[in-house]
């Protein structure tokens, strides 16, 4: 019997039998080599850590990673536990405030031809649960939900943290549905996936079902 529980993605409704079996085909090599190493030392990133955003294809050049690792030394960290879904977008200073100065200390300083995509890609694995990944894709299919985030919460003046809001909106609705408990549970121990999914964050698994 089929599910009638969906998965909310870009405000557009998933049966969760198509979510499950889209996510069993996500490629083992890119958990294995980007999720799975974890993310690591608190307040330290490491070359390796860089590095393995490779796995999404970020590109990073050996002087743009040397420039990650420089800039994450001054880094006004989140707290270890950060989670995108806590992030009240309204509560001026509170932790999606946090979120924000971090990101922003990268993109107000960054290097040459390093855009959103790359840094997304190398805070995410620092803070899997807070920070969501802006690559082209995800943008490109968020692009309405940010615009009406950033319509209700105007003092987000930067279009990357309207994203961000928007992203929670649908991490909010999958969570008081209970959509994403189900989802986890469907997928089984099936794959690099289903054999790992504890170390998984419900941000992720949606980024994931955003490229399908």
């Amino acid at each position: 019997m089929s599910d009638s529980t969906t998965i909310r993605i870009a405000g557009r409704e998933r049966s969760i039998e198509h979510c499950v079996s889209e996510l069993r085909r996500y490629p083992g090599q890119t958990i294995r080599n980007y999720d799975l190493p974890g993310p690591g030392a608190p307040t330290i990133l490491s070359r390796d850590e860089v590095a393995r955003t490779r796995a999404l294809h970020s590109r990073i050049s050996e002087e743009q990673l040397a420039w990650f690792l420089q800039r994450a030394e001054s880094a006004p960290w989140p707290p270890t536990d950060a989670n995108l879904l806590r992030a009240e977008p309204h509560i001026r200073e509170g932790l999606y405030d946090q979120h924000e100065a971090f990101y922003r200390h990268f993109e107000n300083e960054a290097h040459s031809r390093v855009r959103p995509s790359k840094i997304s890609k190398v805070l995410h694995v620092k803070r899997p649960a807070a920070i969501p990944i802006l690559d082209s894709k995800v943008t490109k299919v968020y692009r309405r939900c940010a615009e009406a985030a950033a319509s209700r919460y105007p003092r987000l003046k930067y279009k990357n943290f309207a994203y961000w809001a928007a992203v929670r909106d649908d991490l909010i609705a999958n969570t008081e549905s209970e959509a994403l408990i189900k989802l986890r549970a469907l997928i089984g121990d099936h794959g690099t996936l289903g054999a790992n999914l504890d170390q998984i964050t419900d941000l992720r698994l949606l980024d994931m079902l955003t490229w399908q």
